[in-house]
């Protein structure tokens, strides 16, 4: 499961669930033994340890960093053999392929380090203070396990420099660049696995990019990791699949805030109930206000794991909202004093929270639009109608063609042409008229009760089933 990665601790109980622990805790104790016996009551579960213990830094050389497996392990062997010190050392092999040592670090001052250079090649990470590595035998995701190499005490070293390792970014003669470091990227971005970066608010997104919207740099990181961290438990509740990692993000965040690391992990260990923590959009408006976010991110995924009753309630929401608004307009035709600026931004508002009521029309609209082109194959078109071309789909009817290329939705009305853009949840441009409002409405229910009326013409169902079903 996506939300469960490795980055953060975990354990699958004695049932099979899944649970995330919460490590920062363990910087100053360690486990009690009735938390063992939780965390072990399970025979898969693997084991790992924190870095910062006894001054033990962990060097993690990642081989995806090197062009293959084999240049990966020549590079290892001419730096140990350039430092023969670390052939003396606590040494694994990963479940990847890659490499773990340890080493006792007087002095810390970087995580990302380079084998060649202060800012050269990105090869591996120092994890010390705040940082969980996974040790062997764990089997990892590839589902190989990781092996030990040597177990000996790991060997005192005075600076990552004096055993060849260097800043990435050279961040102690350069000092930092908001400007430079953009939103991190998951490598775990795929279809219906959504992102615990676009999730969170906009305060929060905007630390990533270095701007502190609070009144400090360590209020913003600490509202930032609080978001992620309920984003994060929200998530492995509702059995949503999700990558990023609350820890890594806040770690990007406090870089492009000009924190340094020491500062970031205090922080991030001053958070003491991170299983308590809860998205803002939750705490402020309610659980169905997060599975529109999630609506807004992914339908596919919203239509596969939103409980049914929130997917009612929320449609009768619009419909309620629709409907009172829509009666309020009396002209055919919406007259270009009476459109709205349609550039504001929707992101992070629930439907609830917009109250100009055109903005509601148009935004039901758009949802409708979606909804008959992710439904399409239901509709009575011929095969050259529906058509997909890379992420480009469209569907073709009598009057209307709706299309998309990935975020961007662009509808047209016969001789009318565009009438709507939008992109993202932002609407650039609209020529909207009433009939078009109730024609999508119209054309949403129509699909929603085919199979209903497929199977009454078949006369598979009594007058009673068919009032329940719809």
């Amino acid at each position: 499961m996506p939300a469960f990665t490795g980055k953060n601790p975990s354990y699958v109980d004695s049932s099979g669930i899944p649970h995330l622990i919460w490590h920062t805790q363990y910087q100053n104790r360690m486990p009690t033994q009735a938390e063992l016996q939780t965390w072990f009551s399970h025979p898969a579960n693997g084991i790992g340890t924190l870095g910062g213990w006894h001054d033990i830094v962990w060097v993690d050389i990642d081989v995806k960093q090197f062009e293959s497996q084999q240049s990966c392990d020549q590079r290892i062997a001419d730096w140990l053999s350039q430092y023969p010190l670390l052939q003396q050392t606590f040494t694994e092999r990963t479940h990847s392929g890659g490499w773990r040592l340890a080493v006792r670090v007087h002095e810390k001052s970087f995580t990302n380090f380079s084998l060649d250079g202060v800012g050269d090649h990105h090869m591996g990470e120092a994890l010390g203070q705040g940082r969980f590595t996974v040790l062997a035998p764990t089997v990892g995701p590839s589902g190989k396990a990781y092996v030990n190499v040597q177990r000996v005490p790991p060997v005192w070293v005075e600076r990552l420099d004096a055993i060849g390792l260097y800043p990435v970014s050279g961040r102690r003669e350069q000092g930092h660049s908001r400007q430079s470091r953009p939103l991190i990227r998951s490598q775990l971005d795929q279809p219906g696995v959504l992102r615990l970066e676009d999730l969170a608010t906009a305060k929060a997104q905007s630390a990533l990019h270095g701007d502190s919207p609070l009144e400090s740099r360590s209020h913003s990181l600490t509202y930032a990791l609080r978001e992620f961290y309920g984003w994060e438990n929200w998530a492995a509740q509702n059995r949503v699949p999700m990558s990023g990692n609350a820890e890594d993000l806040a770690r990007a965040a406090g870089a492009a805030l000009g924190l340094d690391d020491e500062r970031t992990e205090r922080i991030i260990q001053s958070i003491s109930d991170p299983e308590h923590c809860a998205p803002a959009v939750v705490f402020a408006s309610g659980e169905m206000n997060a599975w529109k976010r999630v609506w807004n991110l992914d339908r596919q995924t919203y239509k596969a794991l939103c409980p049914i009753e929130l997917q009612q309630s929320m449609q009768a929401d619009a419909r309620q909202n629709y409907n009172q608004t829509f009666r309020q307009i009396s002209p055919r035709k919406l007259q270009p004093e009476q459109r709205p600026n349609f550039k504001s931004q929707f992101s992070g508002k629930g439907l609830a929270q917009v109250s100009a009521k055109y903005d509601v029309l148009t935004q039901e609209f758009v949802q409708n639009a979606w909804w008959i082109l992710d439904n399409a194959t239901q509709l009575q078109f011929s095969e050259n109608d529906f058509s997909k071309n890379g992420n480009k789909r469209w569907v073709q009817g009598q009057t209307y063609r709706i299309e998309t290329a990935g975020e961007d939705l662009v509808v047209q009305a016969g001789d009318r042409g565009i009438i709507l853009k939008a992109q993202g949840n932002t609407v650039v441009e609209e020529k909207l008229r009433k009939e078009d409002l109730l024609r999508f409405q119209a054309e949403v229910l129509r699909i929603w009760q085919q199979p209903v009326l497929a199977l009454k013409k078949a006369r598979k169902l009594s007058p009673r089933q068919e009032i329940e079903l719809l």
